[in-house]
């Protein structure tokens, strides 16, 4: 009989990179969720075989049904989405808090939903070994000692998975592992003028909060995410990995960027910049940005915590692909880099 995972979000980058690479495995099938199970996105999924089936990360009523009789669940929230929804903007207005800070609150109870239905009886039964693998990123605040307090999608995450699911349902915190994801290579899309930077001579300079020696994970998220949720299925619970098919400096990410357009390395750089100079114009989303992109230097994107590479997981034996900036620059379509 076949195994069943559960992948939450599978219209997403991550949730459809992980369908993508379970759909070849014959011993697996796949349940995927999403608010809007009639939208073209589902529809296609479904002519693939896959069992869409509608859920509310903010109703947890539609959460333990969605997850009966599963093997695996993939978790993924969302902070994004709500970000940028005109509507909380209003509403955080309303209640006296930021935008980051709604987000966060809406971004924990998803997280927190996600862990109590996966942590119902009826459904840790069916679990595996490791049975619930969930997208998450390191804890700024206490990994930074208190200096950041408002890098709120990172500490959204980190704040239930793990802490939230270590200290409230012991018995599924045993069953599961932790995916970090790396900086996504296709998040230039939102900050062209930031990276790769056009300059008016021709040339492209990126500008980030990030020391210049700062070593950072790459993760090229629609087409690698699945390899390590398949690693990490594999594996006793209990491991956090990163997801990056590259780790480098902001420099070695412009290199292998103008390899990739077969640009004249000469012709590209990066110049470390503020805090508020990175976030000038951009608003609560730039400030929550540049203070990751600031981060990232000091205690580390992970968080300075040891933390299973991609590497790691192919001297295991597992099929891990290691996408290279390089690699992920010769499929993109760079039209918006090019035209700021």
């Amino acid at each position: 009989m076949s195994k069943l995972i559960v992948i939450i979000g599978i219209t997403g980058n991550q949730g459809g990179s992980v369908a993508n690479v379970f759909l070849k495995d014959p011993e697996w099938r796949i349940r995927g969720l999403t608010r809007d199970s009639s939208s073209a996105a589902s529809q296609q999924l479904a002519s693939r075989g896959i069992e869409v089936v509608r859920a509310d990360l903010h109703d947890p009523s539609t959460l333990a049904p969605a997850f009966k009789g599963a093997n695996l669940i993939f978790s993924v929230t969302d902070f994004w989405k709500p970000f940028f929804n005109p509507a909380n903007v209003e509403r955080a207005a309303r209640e006296g808090i930021s935008i980051g800070q709604l987000c966060y609150n809406l971004e924990y109870e998803q997280g927190k939903n996600i862990a109590d239905a996966a942590a119902h009886p009826n459904v840790l039964a069916t679990l595996d070994e490791t049975g619930l693998i969930a997208s998450t990123l390191s804890n700024a605040r206490e990994c930074s000692k208190g200096k950041y307090t408002e890098l709120y999608h990172f500490d959204a995450k980190a704040d239930v998975f793990p802490k939230y699911v270590e200290k409230q349902h012991l018995e599924l915190a045993k069953k599961t592992s932790y995916l970090q994801t790396g900086m996504f290579m296709s998040s230039w899309h939102y900050m062209p003028q930031r990276w790769p930077g056009k300059q008016a001579d021709g040339s492209f300079v990126a500008r980030m909060a990030t020391a210049a020696d700062s070593v950072l994970p790459h993760l090229d998220v629609n087409s690698d995410t699945g390899y390590y949720v398949k690693a990490l299925a594999q594996l006793p619970a209990g491991k956090t990995a990163m997801a990056a098919g590259q780790w480098s400096s902001w420099g070695g990410w412009m290199e292998g960027w103008a390899r990739g357009m077969e640009t004249d390395p000469a012709r590209v750089g990066y110049e470390q910049v503020s805090v508020e100079e990175m976030s000038e114009g951009m608003g609560a989303f730039g400030k929550e940005v540049a203070e990751m992109f600031e981060y990232s230097s000091w205690p580390g994107y992970d968080g300075g915590l040891p933390i299973l590479k991609g590497r790691d997981l192919r001297e295991m034996g597992f099929d891990i692909p290691l996408t290279t900036v390089e690699e992920y620059t010769r499929k993109e379509d760079w039209t918006a880099a090019m035209n700021v």
